[in-house]
Parts: C-alpha cells; structure tokens; sequence
C-alpha cells in the first residue's frame, strides 16, 4: 500500500499544496499571490482530494513547510496542518522550506559534487541561508545572511565541492554583486509542495515526525511588527 502525504507549502508568496505516493508528487494545486494563502489552502486541500477521490482519512501524514520565510505565510500553513492533525489523528512532519527549495534545484540540475545555495528574500539585501549537497547533506544550516560579493566563496575551498548552484527568489539581486567563480543559476524561484514530497517520504518512514501541540514555525528572523503611533 503506497504511503500517501499532503504536503501544504506556504512560507512564500506561493500557495501550494500536493498530494504524493511514495514520495512521488501526485496531485499538486499551487498559485503564486501575495494574500490569500487561507482561503486558496482550503480549496487546493478539497480540490486534491475530490481529484484523488480520497478521504482526508485515508492519508498517512501531514507535511508542512516550517520555514524560514513569511511570518503569515508560515502561521496559515502550519495551523492548517495541525488542525487536520488533530481532526484526523494523523502524524505531522516540518520540512525545512530551504532543503526543499535545494531539492527543487537538484531536479533540476544534479550535480554530486555542488553545493546548493537556497537563497530566499528577506527585503533589502538580506537573505534566508541554507546550503546542502545533492545527497541532501546539510553543509550550512538555515540562517540569515546580508549578501555580499563573495560570501559563498569559501565553498569551493572545499575539494570535495566544485560548482554552487544557486536557487531562490533572492538570487537575482545577488547576482548583481556576485564575484564567485563556479556559479550555476536554478530555474526553480520559489518553493513548492510538490518539492516537499520526497523529503517528506523519508521523513515519514524515519519517523522523524513533530509534536502537533508543542511545534512552532521556523522563523529564524523576528517578524518586523511597527507599534502604530500615538496620537495627540
């Protein structure tokens, strides 16, 4: 019996959500939007579902981008993902939203001997950090990072790397800067649920599962929250 997952994703402008098999992306409902993350999740849920022709029941996990990434983004989709938890008595799994990210660019590039630079925008010139081989090492754990022209320099002083692939919606203005030799450029921009999936998969069958009443977002940054001015 194949090992079903729903996968929810939106720790960035997209909105997406994917039903896999063993690991392997099934059914994906995903839209790129700057609002509307918990009504569109409701929908993309129902719609996977009904074309699946499934019952909430009959999956064996729930899976939920933890972030880093947008303070809202992360609350819808997590909430959701405990909701459905709790309703269904279904185990939950958090992804780190930058591994998946890599592994969107591994698809679409494979390359053993890289390092995968996931680069997600946090306004201005700063980032969301994390790096990872192909074989889904973590070389850097998620952090936040101002870009400048060679901070990923010091990668290739590593023999056992010989290219960086850079992946993510910040990639582009730290192009502009970039002085690093050995640079490829993903085509994958944001993250998606169907990315998820395979890590997911592993995670389930590691039973590397979170506590649905204890779990929290991954924030790595305080959201920048202004306190209205007083008025006189």
């Amino acid at each position: 019996m194949a090992i079903k997952i729903l996968s929810i994703e939106t720790a960035t402008r997209s909105c997406s959500v994917c039903l896999s098999k063993d690991g392997q992306p099934w059914i994906v409902r995903e839209v790129q939007s700057q609002s509307g993350h918990a009504e569109q999740l409701t929908l993309f849920i129902q719609e996977v579902m009904k074309t699946a022709h499934l019952e909430l029941s009959e999956l064996d996990a729930i899976a939920v981008s933890q972030g880093p990434g947008s303070y809202t983004g992360l609350r819808i989709g997590v909430s959701t993902a405990k909701g459905l938890c709790y309703a269904l008595d279904k185990p939950m799994l958090a992804i780190d939203t930058l591994q998946a990210l890599a592994f969107g660019a591994i698809q679409d590039y494979y390359n053993p001997k890289a390092a995968y630079v996931a680069l997600m925008d946090a306004r201005r010139m700063d980032a969301y950090v994390g790096i990872y081989k192909a074989d889904f090492e973590v070389l850097k754990a998620p952090y936040f990072a101002t870009l400048e022209p060679a901070i990923f320099e010091d990668l290739l002083e590593n023999p056992a790397i010989d290219e960086i692939v850079l992946v993510g919606d910040a990639v582009e203005k730290y192009q502009d800067i970039c002085t690093t030799s050995s640079i490829k450029i993903s085509a994958v921009q944001l993250p998606s649920s169907k990315y998820l999936s395979w890590l997911a998969y592993l995670a389930h069958q590691q039973q590397k599962t979170v506590d649905v009443a204890y779990f929290e977002p991954f924030y790595l940054k305080k959201p920048n929250i202004t306190k209205p001015k007083p008025k006189f």
